[in-house]
């Protein structure tokens, strides 16, 4: 004898087709669509499951229901949840994960009011399906019936708690990344104001080193020369060589004075600020450097001032660490992107790549780049060197 199944068991093409939809525009749209998408599944599944109205409700912490999301057939109100989330006779047995259906009209269950509140007057039947996310009751899928109701076949239930469940994954996953964007933000919002500080801080401690200690070793200047040339001759050397000293003093004061604060970007342009730098590093160690740097358009101050800084870490990290004898620095335009490349010939870093990748320098270029939506790469090939790459995309979004 030859059983035959029961073909409501199985899922329709109409049906198949939907749901393989549904799971592909889930897994391959951007998050930032998510709710859309869910909206879209919620409308296309109405007339499937012959329902007027469909909502995702989920439990929030003080136990009160929320709408996440709710649609209705043309013609047909969506649920209306107050922000403030409602009481609902109906909690309890959702959190115990009990599935209700319901026949008959709506004020059986709900008071007036209530039905009021969230604008269910004329529904005839009802189901509520519990729905849990890893492991835990996380709300319930509501559908609502205005006309031809049929009761709620035990397929339709099934096949809705799986829609429901689907959709609450998705739900939790929209507001992950929504929360992960939003520490992101407040994270470069904490980096920018930080720099900002430091800048002011620099730029206060350029002032006062200019306006206080340089006019006061000019001063000095003055009268050590004025006693080198009244010092009887076997002093004379000793005086000429705190002259000269003192004279050394006052031009490191004021290239520290320029490096705090390099006026320089904004008088002349980001290209003579590097250079300069370049240069001045080439003074204090015995360090090769070449630049190549096309001409570029003016860019904004912030965007200049942070490419400047980046330049002077990336040179204090080639001192400090990279035992190097030549330097190579570019910076071009190519194809709407800023390039800029700091390449040594020192003894590279790629076991310090691996252990420490929060070093303060290489996190502070990081985010310098990344206040831009820069991306920045740290190259240290097997024979040695270090490359310092940053690419900063749309870069006619900073021009002046």
């Amino acid at each position: 004898m030859v059983e035959h199944l029961d073909e409501s068991l199985f899922l329709s093409s109409a049906e198949h087709d939907f749901f393989i939809d549904v799971l592909n525009a889930l897994l391959e749209d951007n998050n930032e669509n998510i709710p859309q998408q869910i909206k879209e599944a919620l409308t296309k599944y109405l007339p499937i499951a012959n329902v007027q109205r469909m909502a995702i409700i989920r439990i929030r912490d003080d136990q009160t229901l929320e709408g996440a999301y709710s649609v209705a057939a043309p013609g047909y109100t969506p649920t209306l949840i107050p922000k403030e989330g409602i009481k609902s006779p109906y909690l309890d047995k959702i959190n115990q994960g009990e599935i209700i259906c319901h026949s008959g009209p709506i004020s059986e269950v709900f008071t007036a009011d209530e039905i009021a509140l969230i604008n269910m007057q004329g529904i005839i039947a009802h189901c509520v399906l519990p729905i849990t996310v890893r492991g835990q009751i996380w709300g319930a899928l509501a559908c609502s019936r205005y006309k031809d109701h049929n009761g709620w076949p035990t397929v339709i239930i099934e096949r809705l708690m799986a829609l429901g469940h689907i959709l609450a994954a998705a739900y939790e996953r929209y507001h992950f990344w929504v929360s992960i964007e939003t520490q992101n933000e407040q994270l470069e919002s904490l980096s920018r104001h930080l720099m900002e500080s430091q800048e002011t801080e620099r730029r206060l401690l350029s002032r006062e080193l200019h306006d206080n200690y340089s006019q006061r070793l000019a001063l000095l200047t003055i009268k050590a020369d004025k006693v080198a040339k009244i010092v009887r001759e076997s002093v004379k050397p000793e005086a000429l060589d705190l002259l000269n000293t003192i004279h050394q003093l006052a031009k490191d004061m004021q290239s520290l004075s320029r490096s705090l604060h390099p006026a320089i970007i904004e008088d002349l342009g980001l290209n003579v600020a590097l250079k300069a730098e370049s240069r001045r590093i080439t003074q204090i160690c015995n360090l090769e450097l070449q630049t190549m740097f096309t001409e570029l358009p003016r860019l904004s101050n912030e965007l200049s001032l942070n490419l400047y800084r980046v330049l002077q870490e990336s040179l204090n990290n080639v001192i400090k660490h990279a035992q190097a004898s030549a330097v190579f620095i570019s910076l071009e335009i190519n194809k709407g992107q800023l390039i800029f490349q700091i390449i040594d010939d020192g003894i590279g870093c790629k076991e310090d790549l691996n252990k420490h990748r929060g070093s303060i320098g290489l996190v502070s270029i990081r985010e310098r780049a990344q206040l831009f939506n820069g991306k920045v790469s740290f190259i240290s090939p097997d024979e040695g060197g270090f490359v310092v790459d940053i690419v900063i995309p749309s870069i006619e979004d900073y021009y002046e």
